[in-house]
Parts: C-alpha cells; sequence; structure tokens
C-alpha cells in the first residue's frame, strides 16, 4: 500500500477545477501520465523593403492543455474514492460557459490559472466507462487587466 502511494506522489499528478471562487471543487478521477501541455509564444515574420524577412519575437501566448483519459463508470480499488462519471460529465457540461481555475500537482509541474474549456468530447466504452478528451486554455479576465487610463 505505501509503495502504491509513494509511487503516485512521485510519477503522479492531480488535477482540480473549481468554479465562482472555489464554490464547487472537482477532481479529476485519473490522470493519464501523458497529459499535453501547451506555452506558445506570438511571434510574427515580415519582409522588409530589401526584401530580408525578419522575425519578431512576441510575448507568451496563452497555455493550454489537453487530456485524454476516461471518467470511471464504477468503483475500482486501485482509484480509491472518486467521483464517477455520471457527475463528471454534469460537471464540465455545466461549467463549459464560464471561467474556471486549475490547479495543477506533480513534483514537476506546478500550475494554478484561470481556464475556459476549448472542447470536451466523451464517449461511453464497452466496459461502460466514458472516455474523454478535455482541451483548455488560459482565460485571462480583461476587467483584472491592469493599465493607465487616459
Amino acid at each position: 500500500m505505501i509503495s502504491r502511494i509513494a509511487n503516485y506522489v512521485l510519477k503522479g499528478m492531480e488535477i482540480y477545477f473549481s468554479v465562482d471562487n472555489n464554490r464547487e471543487i472537482f477532481k479529476l478521477p485519473y490522470v493519464p501520465p501523458d497529459v499535453d501541455f501547451g506555452s506558445p509564444l506570438d511571434s510574427g515574420t515580415f519582409e522588409t523593403t530589401s526584401g530580408k524577412i525578419l522575425t519578431l519575437v512576441g510575448e507568451n501566448g496563452l497555455k493550454t492543455l489537453t487530456i485524454d483519459s476516461f471518467f470511471p463508470s464504477k468503483l475500482y480499488s486501485w482509484l480509491g474514492s472518486v467521483t464517477l462519471a455520471p457527475l463528471c460529465i454534469d460537471f464540465f457540461k455545466r461549467h463549459r460557459n464560464k471561467p474556471l481555475r486549475i490547479v495543477i500537482a506533480s513534483l514537476s509541474i506546478q500550475e494554478n490559472m484561470e481556464c475556459i474549456i476549448t472542447d470536451f468530447r466523451y464517449s461511453k466504452k464497452h466496459n461502460g466507462d466514458i472516455k474523454y478528451t478535455l482541451s483548455i486554455q488560459e482565460y485571462i479576465n480583461p476587467n483584472k487587466i491592469g493599465g493607465n487610463s487616459a
């Protein structure tokens, strides 16, 4: 038992979503080891009047995250106590049209940011579990952007 827990702590990752300042918190039941993180860099190229191509390096783009996993249809001993598939689907359907907060915790990756769901796809597997793909993108609240007023 302790080695299983130690293995999860060393290799595992936990992902939480919260809504409306933690009024509702949802933990993903299972996080696969191959979560896809994206951190684009905005840049642009243009041609000068002399025909040279220049590249301008811009600011960091919005972070992205894609998770391909499953929601369990029954309790599995190796998962422990988790939220089952119908409630998982319900959470993402109800909150799809509003900003969420995502908190990711592991030894190698820590993230805490506002995000929006850009894509949520799911289908029923032969064993009753629900296979899903969840894509999120960092959300920057326009009301919280600082700046000087004219």
